[in-house]
Order: structure tokens, then sequence, then C-alpha cells
């Protein structure tokens, strides 16, 4: 009898750290949930960023801050963000659903968007077409993927180098120093807890965050154009050709002959 009474201790005990966790979990929800129904839309939305991006979440109840980072969006006026998170929301659970009765009908028109657009992306089945190998010969080197403008500088073409060499050195440049400071403004807002504090910290780190986004597409769009350079001076033609392929197999190949 002893022993089993310590079996149920060991339990209770074991359990209790999980059944802590999860009152503190609801208890931030409650609060998100006050400051939401009170007006207090853009603490609300903070205090669910912080939720939803802390170490250890698990897509449940990452999916329920997304919630309320979206409501606290639409009730912002801000749609667009507000789609995007329920993008988000949806992707975590794909069978989330909101009460019709309950929720604002402005809300409701956002998620439905939200889920039109997430159905748009699936794409259906579609044929396999049976594609050759390529037979090319393209007088490039490994420099064109490294670096924007160094494939140019080995060609002989020195002005198209130091353009794209230096406008991508300063794009990845900015990206990788945006990319430290918005990590250092994380660090700063998610460890905040005054709520005047905690909204200036996150305005800082939301304007590095986009800031980041912006210099590495920069960077990925001189990329792309060092490298439409590099194949287009190459002054290569290619044709293709459509061709049948066994008839057992009541099907066709494409293949694709580049020449030089």
């Amino acid at each position: 009898m002893k022993a089993l009474k310590h079996f149920f201790l060991f339990i209770l005990f074991a359990a209790h750290p999980a059944l802590a966790q999860s009152n503190s979990i609801d208890s931030t929800f409650r609060v998100i949930e006050s400051m939401f129904e009170t007006g207090a839309y853009v603490n609300a939305e903070v205090e669910a960023r912080r939720f939803a991006e802390g170490p250890n979440v698990s897509d449940s109840v990452r999916s329920i801050a997304e919630k309320w980072i979206a409501f606290s969006l639409v009730a912002q006026g801000k749609t667009s963000l507000a789609r995007d998170h329920f993008d988000a929301l949806l992707k975590l659970n794909p069978q989330f659903e909101l009460d019709p009765i309950l929720t604002s009908p402005k809300i409701l028109a956002v998620f439905d968007e939200a889920r039109a657009h997430l159905s748009d992306r699936v794409k259906p089945e579609t044929d396999t077409v049976e594609v050759r190998p390529l037979r090319q010969s393209i007088s490039v080197s490994f420099r064109t993927i490294i670096f924007p403008g160094w494939e140019q500088f080995h060609t002989n073409r020195p002005t198209a180098g130091y353009l794209f060499l230096g406008v991508g050195i300063v794009t990845l440049g900015t990206g990788i120093t945006f990319e430290a400071l918005r990590s250092s403004a994380r660090s700063e807002y998610l460890s905040a807890t005054v709520p005047s504090v905690i909204e200036a910290k996150y305005t800082t780190y939301n304007k590095y965050y986009k800031a980041e986004a912006y210099a590495f597409s920069a960077f990925a769009v001189v990329y792309i154009a060092s490298e439409i350079d590099v194949f287009g001076n190459a002054n290569s033609a290619a044709s293709i050709s459509f061709e049948p392929t066994n008839p057992a197999n009541r099907g066709s190949s494409l293949s694709l002959h580049i020449k030089l």
C-alpha cells in the first residue's frame, strides 16, 4: 500500500511542471484577450508576438498566438499584415476555424481571404513531361556563382565587374549589418517588461527586420542581374525540339539544345 502511495506521489510531482506551464500559457492568453477586448490592440499584438517568438513554443500554442496577432492587426486597420499571420496560422493548423457568431465580420472577411489565398497556392497535379538531359557547352567558370562581378573581371569587362562587385558588397554588407542589429533589438524587446518600453523596442526591431529583408532582396537582384549579364554575353543560342518517344509510352519528350 505504501509503495502504491509513493507511486501516485511520483506521478503528481512529475506532472506538476507540465501543469504549471499550461497554467502560465492560459494566463498569458487571458491577458492578451483582455488587452484586445479593452482596445489595447498594439499591446495585445506585441505581447502575442513575444509569446509566438519565444523558445520551445509548440505549433498549437503558436497558432493561437498568430490568431491574436492577426486579430489585433485587423483592429488597427492593417488587414494585409493580418492576412499574413492568418496564412501562418493556417499553415500550422489547416483545419483551424473561427466562430462565425462570436467573431467580428471584419476579422472573418480577412480570415476567409487568407484561406482562399492559401488554397490558390496549392497547385493541382499536372501531367509529367519527360525532359532529356541538357547538352550544353557554355564558356563560363565557377566565378559566376561565387560573387557578382568576379566573372566579368575574368572576361576582361572591368566596368561591369566594378559595378556588380561594388553594389553586391554594399547590399550584402548592409543586409548582414541589419541582421546583427535586428537580432540585438529582438533580444531587447523580448526582455523588456514595461509596456511603453516594449512598444518602443518592438518598433526598432521591426524597422531593422524590414531593412534587413530589403537589403538581402537587393543583393538577390544584383546576383541575378550579374548571372543574366554573364550568360547574355556568352553569345549562346538555344533551340528547342519536341520529339516523340517510344510509341508504347504514349508520350513525348522535350529536349533543349544550347549552341554556341
